[in-house]
Formats: structure tokens, sequence, C-alpha cells
């Protein structure tokens, strides 16, 4: 099987849909910044992992499945996860609900942070799945940040994909981490053969 894997796509839709149509993968990945002003139809099964700066409601009406803090498994047996957001040391610490408490609501700048419950989601998907470890893992921010560092240690990736300024390849333990430049950029994108 082969997936297609991108970095920030910073509205670069032309570029994703020659992508997707040249490689033919089975499923695409976007990872981090999309900056999309109307919604992305593909009409291809394609995953992503939303960043700071995105707009959930025009990425809720593209033809994408957000990962939010979920565990799938296609019939091949291949598994991916990921977490949607970036990481806040002030949200991490809360639920929704208990920011909503204190707080009143989300305002839109927090809209795409982590909280407690994305990662508690995770964790409690990851365990129910009885898997011993993923395949890949999707995340829109740096893998050095605490939380990450923690969900990498359970979920024990093969593969980490991130959205990065420069292209880095490395091998830690049983983990490649892959970081992606921008999809304009001819390092921003991976073929993946599983």
């Amino acid at each position: 099987m082969e997936f297609l894997i991108t970095g920030n796509l910073n509205g670069n839709v032309e570029r994703l849909k020659g992508l997707v149509e040249i490689s033919t993968p089975h499923i695409t990945f976007v990872l981090g910044t999309s900056h999309l002003k109307s919604p992305i139809k593909l009409n291809h099964p394609w995953f992503y992992v939303r960043s700071k700066e995105d707009n959930v409601e025009v990425l809720a009406k593209s033809d994408g499945v957000d990962i939010l803090s979920r565990v799938f498994v296609n019939r091949e047996g291949i598994s991916f996860s990921g977490i949607s957001g970036v990481y806040n040391p002030t949200t991490i610490k809360f639920t929704r609900s208990e920011w909503i408490k204190i707080h009143k609501k989300i305002d839109k700048r927090k809209q795409n942070c982590i909280f407690l419950d994305d990662v508690e989601a995770l964790k409690n998907f990851f365990k129910r799945s009885g898997l011993p470890n993923l395949d890949m893992f999707f995340i829109a921010d740096n893998p050095q940040k605490p939380v990450f560092k923690e969900l990498i240690e359970l979920l024990k990736p093969r593969y980490l994909f991130f959205p990065s300024t420069t292209y880095t390849k490395e091998k830690v333990g049983e983990t490649t981490f892959i970081g992606l430049e921008p999809i304009s950029s001819p390092k921003g994108k991976y073929i993946l053969r599983l």
C-alpha cells in the first residue's frame, strides 16, 4: 500500500490535487496549517491533523477526515493515528469542559490547541485497540514537546510525521521521525510503502 503524506498545505490545493493524481496513493495525509478559504473535495480518502491557524468550519466541510485522537486500522491491518491541534502549556492541563467552566468559552485562539481530553482519548483508543504499536502517527507540532514525547513512548509508532521548516528523517529507537517542509517544496511530500 502507498500513502502520500504532505507538510503544511498553506492553501496550495492545486499542488495537493496534482500530487494525489500523479502518485495515486491509497490514502493521503495532510499535516498542519492548511490556510483554506473554501473546502477541499479530493474524492479520494484523505485525513488531516489541524494546526494552530486552521479554520475548523472550512475543514469540516471538506471531504477529508480529521484524525482528532482516534486510532484507525485499515483492511490490510495498517494502523495509524494522530492528534489534531498544537501543544499549549495552559490548555493541556484542562479538559474542554473544565476550561469552559473557568473561562466561559473556548476562544478562537485556543480552538486548535490540544486539551487534556484529546490526550486521554488517544490513550484510551490505543489501549482498547489491543495493538502493540502504531504503524504511523501524525502531529501538527514539534515532536519534542512534552505531550508528544509521552504519546510516542506509549504508541511506539514505526513512523512519526510532523510539519517542519526543513526536511528531516531520523530513526530514534524503533521510530522513524520524518519532518516535512510545506507542500510547495520538493521536500514537502513523502510516499510511504507498507
